[in-house]
Formats: structure tokens, C-alpha cells, sequence
């Protein structure tokens, strides 16, 4: 995948929507949740990038290139 539609991808941009509300929360005194919704942003995002990764390596084992 290219960098500019990694960028512009809906689950780049909800993990960015969660870091960007975990650090409001942070500067207005809820320390705890800010953080929790930090890493649970960045988290989501990873593993949804995972999934689509692993779903990758097996479209790619599954190919068969014996012609």
C-alpha cells in the first residue's frame, strides 16, 4: 500500500481522531482516560493493520504459482 493512501485510509484517520481526543482529554485533567484512549487507539489501530497483513500472507501461501 502506498503512503499517501495509508494516510488518507478510515482507520489511519479514526486512530488519529482517538490520539487527537486522548490528548484533549489529557490537557483538560482527565489524565487516565486521555492516556486509556491514546493507547487504545493506537492499539486498534495496529492490530487492524495486522489482520489485513496476515490476511495478505495467506492470499499469498494460498496462491498457487505451479503453472
Amino acid at each position: 500500500m502506498k503512503f499517501k493512501e495509508k494516510l488518507t485510509s478510515r482507520k489511519f484517520i479514526v486512530a488519529v481522531a482517538g490520539i487527537a481526543s486522548g490528548i484533549a482529554l489529557v490537557s483538560s485533567g482527565n489524565v487516565n482516560e486521555g492516556v486509556t484512549a491514546i493507547v487504545a487507539s493506537v492499539v486498534a489501530y495496529l492490530a487492524a493493520e495486522g489482520i489485513i497483513d496476515l490476511a495478505a500472507v495467506k492470499n499469498y501461501i494460498d496462491t498457487d504459482y505451479s503453472e
